[in-house]
């Protein structure tokens, strides 16, 4: 059964993201569940075990019993962490902090002619220089790193160093996401919980304009499994469609339905990274793009996607090879 017909809704978000003021975490997440706390987590920055020992004490404890622990305590600057959760209940009472929506988006809303994109780079710290280098010399206005930027390599926290210094728009892969949560594979290479929490904090899906062109990307189908995805969501249909019917593009007996559903969605082109694999498919007036590997054996691989007035072009760029391809 795919992901359109066997849906995955939620009935009642409760899902919240707190952005505080005056500590050094940024972001508190939690959810709230018949009137109980869960999920709780202080997110980039702060001392971690502080912060896993006030999550553990509070664990599915009702909000106003959390309220009367919580209120008025004091650390810096007149508040402190768990003061700072205290107003976040108090916001969620009031109806003045809304519920988040079930996977994170990023938006960079000026619209670009030629974009660079990178596929999974699984912690090879060694090529990101040369790809930055590569991908600037030919004259892209903005890059797109499509998920997966960790993997089985001692060379991860490397990479996220080298990314967080560039603040280069990166999506969140299901490696990622892993690490994120602190649930990666037996044996994998540890990173620091930093470094967790910026992994933690990348969006799943990017929107963006190529000229006239409306456009959204996303991993692969780990963003139908997180705990509250709904497909009620902006992209979401996208997502599903990509994943679900046409198994990433994979299953062209499909086509005739994904065409008939597109007059649904607001996107133009759709750019996803999972199959490992470098694809452009025209369906009904809409691209939809695979972002392969950003390397494989000795190459480097990354994409080049631009727009003219009447089309757009997608090329597949190649750091031994002068000109690249198009698909």
């Amino acid at each position: 059964m795919n992901s359109l017909t066997k849906m995955k809704n939620t009935a009642q978000k409760n899902k919240y993201i707190y952005h505080t003021r005056g500590v050094c975490p940024p972001e508190i997440h939690f959810k709230i569940n018949s009137g109980t706390i869960e999920d709780i987590r202080f997110v980039g920055g702060g001392c971690s075990g502080n912060a896993q020992l006030v999550t553990r004490l509070l664990e599915g404890k009702p909000v106003a019993e959390v309220l009367e622990s919580l209120v008025g305590i004091d650390c810096r600057n007149g508040t402190s962490c768990s003061d700072q959760l205290a107003s976040a209940l108090h916001e969620v009472n009031k109806g003045q902090l809304h519920s988040a929506e079930s996977f994170r988006v990023a938006n960079d809303a000026s619209p670009k002619r030629r974009i660079g994109l990178i596929g999974a780079i699984e912690g090879k710290a060694d090529i990101v220089d040369k790809l930055i280098q590569h991908i600037q010399a030919s004259n892209v206005e903005t890059f797109y790193w499509l998920g997966n930027l960790t993997g089985d390599s001692i060379q991860n926290q490397d990479v996220i160093k080298a990314l967080r210094k560039q603040k280069i728009i990166a999506l969140q892969g299901e490696r990622d996401w892993q690490y994120a949560r602190s649930k990666e594979e037996k044996g994998m290479p540890p990173i620091n919980q930093s470094q967790r929490d910026w992994l933690f904090r990348l969006p799943q899906v990017l929107s963006f304009q190529l000229d006239q062109r409306k456009g959204m990307a996303f991993f692969g189908d780990f963003i139908q499994s997180l705990p509250d995805y709904s497909d009620f969501e902006p992209f979401a249909l996208e997502i599903n469609m990509v994943c679900g019917l046409a198994d990433f593009m994979q299953d062209e007996t499909v086509f005739p339905a994904l065409e008939a559903m597109l007059p649904q969605i607001q996107t133009d082109i759709v750019l996803f990274s999972q199959t490992q694999k470098w694809g452009h498919w025209q369906v009904g007036g809409k691209d939809f793009i695979s972002v392969g590997p950003a390397s494989d054996d000795d190459k480097i691989y990354w994409g080049i996607l631009e727009a003219d007035s009447e089309t757009i072009h997608f090329k597949v760029m190649d750091a031994e090879v002068e000109g690249g391809q198009y698909e």
